[in-house]
C-alpha cells in the first residue's frame, strides 16, 4: 500500500510540474500548514539552544506587543506568530516557517528603538511567513523525496531544523523582498503605526552598508539594492496615500 501511495505522490508531482503548479527545480509545496508550523518550531528550538534569546525583559515584552498588533493586522492571521528578542549586537531580523520571528538587539539599537520602524520590519518578516517564502526555499533545498518521507511519517522533522535555521538567515530574492516591503507597509499601517518609517529603515540600511552596489553588481544580485527599495517604498506610500513623520 505504501508503494502505491508514494507512486501516486510522485505522479502528482510530475503532473503539477507539467501544469506549472510547482517549480521543476525541486520546489514541491507539499507541506501542510501544520507541518510548516512544526518544522518552524523545531528550527526555533534549535536556535534557542544556541543563542541568548530573551522573552521576559521589558524590551522583549514590548517587542512582542508590537508584533502581536502587526500580526493581527495581517489579515487573516493564518499563523501563530511569536516574536523573540535576541540579545546580540547584530543588525538583523529573520522569520522561520510557521510563525517564529527573531529580532536582534543590534537592530533595535540601529533603529533607535523606534516603535514605528520596528513595526514595519516586523510586518516585512510576517510577509515572508504569510507568503511562504521561507518554506518554499526549504522545499527546494531539502528535496521532494525527503518531504514525501516526512509526509508519510518516515522522517524526522528535527533533522531538518538546522537547514531551516541556516536558510532563514540568507537573503530572499528580489521579488520576495519587494513584496515584503510593500505588504509590510500595509500591516504596519493597519496596526496603527506610521508605515512611512520604512523609508527611514531602508535609509539606515543604506548608511550601514556604506556604499550602494553598482548597477553591474545589482544585475547579478538576487537581493535588490537599497536605492531600489527606498524608491519603491516611497512610490507605494504615494500610491496608498500614506504620509507621516518619515515621508511627509
Amino acid at each position: 500500500m505504501r508503494t502505491i501511495v508514494i507512486g501516486l505522490l510522485i505522479v502528482l508531482l510530475v503532473v503539477a510540474c507539467a501544469w506549472g503548479l510547482v517549480g521543476c527545480k525541486g520546489s514541491t509545496h507539499l507541506l501542510s500548514t501544520d507541518q510548516e508550523i512544526e518544522i518552524g518550531n523545531e528550527a526555533a528550538a534549535d536556535f534557542d539552544r544556541q543563542h541568548p534569546v530573551d522573552r521576559t525583559s521589558p524590551l522583549a515584552r514590548r517587542l512582542a506587543g508590537i508584533g502581536a498588533n502587526v500580526g493581527a493586522a495581517a489579515s487573516p492571521p493564518d499563523y501563530p506568530y511569536s516574536f523573540t528578542l535576541v540579545q546580540e549586537d547584530v543588525v538583523n531580523a529573520f522569520a522561520l516557517p510557521g510563525g517564529p520571528i527573531y529580532f536582534y538587539k543590534g537592530l533595535v539599537d540601529a533603529l533607535d528603538d523606534d516603535t514605528d520602524k520596528i513595526a514595519w520590519v516586523i510586518g516585512h518578516e510576517i510577509t515572508h511567513i504569510r507568503q511562504q517564502h521561507a518554506v518554499r526555499r526549504i522545499e527546494r533545498a531539502v528535496g521532494a523525496s525527503v518531504l514525501i518521507g516526512l509526509l508519510l511519517g518516515d522522517g524526522d522533522w528535527g533533522q531538518v531544523a538546522g537547514t531551516v535555521g541556516g536558510l532563514a538567515l540568507m537573503d530572499y530574492g528580489r521579488d520576495h523582498e519587494f513584496m515584503a516591503d510593500a505588504l509590510g507597509l500595509r500591516w504596519a499601517h493597519g496596526a496603527g503605526y506610521d508605515a512611512t518609517a520604512a523609508v527611514a529603515v531602508l535609509e539606515k540600511f543604506q548608511e550601514l552598508q556604506g556604499q550602494e552596489p553598482s548597477d553591474f553588481e545589482i544585475f547579478f544580485m538576487t537581493h535588490p539594492g537599497n536605492n531600489d527599495r527606498i524608491n519603491n517604498v516611497k512610490a507605494l506610500c504615494d500610491q496608498y496615500g500614506y504620509s507621516g513623520a518619515y515621508y511627509p
